[in-house]
């Protein structure tokens, strides 16, 4: 079988690592044929890593001159829908990087031509391929705490890391601190609560952290509230000038009615709280349920996951998902319209912390 031709758009420190990726982890089933980028320092730090690759300054020029199956897309997040909708016109496989875009306007324009082109366009998830994110979810699957009707996310964690010319510090380019980072979260949040959005409101704003000025910058922390169909809430907690390295900085739990379950993703530890359950050892495929505190707590202890760039656990595996989905026509787990709503909540929160009003979802699609 021959190797997938892959070009990639963005070549800056994300954009690197799926080059890395690629080359490193699926050489028999993809090649790095094409490299892009605007700035030339950054082009060349990529061709260092592959040298036998044709590269170019502009994202067109390469697509048109190179017989491509596939492109990953690692520019600043307001590029993100016209960089994929071109590709997918011109009849090629979408890689792109999260979020899906910075409007709404633009994440539907990208549905609409991974529809009409009949191509994949995945989003960089990675942590839905992560099997810490994924043990999770078979547990709720399972129904070890029954209907879901509460889901959280906690983030305190230090500034954003420097970009160049610092575009992720402006919400016009990056959407905004909820957008950019975490899309990821809300994501994960709608994965485990399998639940459509109704309605979102949003507090936050910029007090400690500041680095380009003006009133453009992102803010530096949010409280964001969710409300699903069928009863479920959601809630999310962002702090940017939360001590840069603490301990379970990042933190998930869902609650339902027969029991509660959160991570300690720093020990690799799932904790589930389940009523009325007897004291029970067993396995979740390679998971082993270790021990049992008080009379109802289980810890399901997850073997230590795979140090991956920038503690990104999944992007490795989510390589070789995107493979998969060219070869077989399928849509992988983070195609474009399961993961839509990872975008459009937070683009919705930052609406709301700008307004000061509820935002209603039951016209967005």
């Amino acid at each position: 079988m021959e190797r997938l031709r892959f070009g990639f758009v963005g070549t800056g420190m994300m954009g690197r690592q799926h080059i890395k990726a690629v080359r490193d982890h699926y050489p028999e089933e993809a090649e790095v044929a094409a490299i892009c980028d605007a700035n030339p320092g950054e082009l060349s730090q990529a061709s260092e890593l592959v040298p036998e690759a044709h590269r170019y300054s502009d994202y067109r020029e390469m697509l048109e001159k190179e017989d491509l199956d596939g492109v990953f897309i690692s520019t600043p997040n307001f590029l993100h829908a016209e960089m994929a909708v071109y590709s997918l016109k011109r009849g090629i496989n979408v890689f792109s990087e999260k979020p899906v875009a910075t409007t709404k306007e633009d994440c539907l324009r990208m549905v609409e031509a991974a529809d009409e082109a009949g191509k994949v366009l995945m989003i960089g998830h990675e942590l839905r391929y992560a099997e810490y994110f994924r043990t999770i979810k078979r547990i709720l699957e399972e129904g070890r705490i029954g209907r879901p009707y509460l889901v959280w996310c906690k983030e305190f964690r230090g500034p954003f890391f420097p970009k160049i010319d610092n575009w992720i510090q402006d919400s016009r380019r990056s959407g905004g601190a909820l957008v950019d980072k975490n899309s990821h979260h809300f994501d994960l949040m709608n994965w485990y609560v399998g639940s459509r959005p109704t309605r979102v409101f949003g507090m936050g704003g910029k007090e400690v952290v500041e680095v380009i000025g003006g009133e453009e910058e992102v803010i530096d922390h949010a409280v964001v509230s969710v409300e699903y169909e069928d009863r479920v809430k959601g809630c999310l907690l962002l702090c940017m000038f939360a001590p840069s390295e603490n301990e379970d900085a990042l933190e998930f739990g869902v609650l339902g009615d027969r029991g509660m379950l959160r991570t300690k993703i720093s020990s690799n530890d799932i904790l589930v709280w389940e009523r009325e359950k007897e004291e029970e050892v067993e396995y979740v495929n390679r998971v082993q349920v270790l021990k049992k505190e008080g009379n109802n707590l289980i810890t399901y202890k997850i073997a230590p996951m795979k140090e991956e760039w920038g503690g990104h656990y999944g992007f490795r595996e989510e390589h070789g998902a995107f493979i998969e989905a060219i070869r077989k026509g399928e849509r992988p787990l983070t195609d474009v319209r399961e993961c839509l709503y990872g975008t459009l909540i937070p683009i919705a929160a930052e609406e709301s912390i700008r307004t000061g009003k509820v935002v209603e979802m039951e016209e967005w699609p």
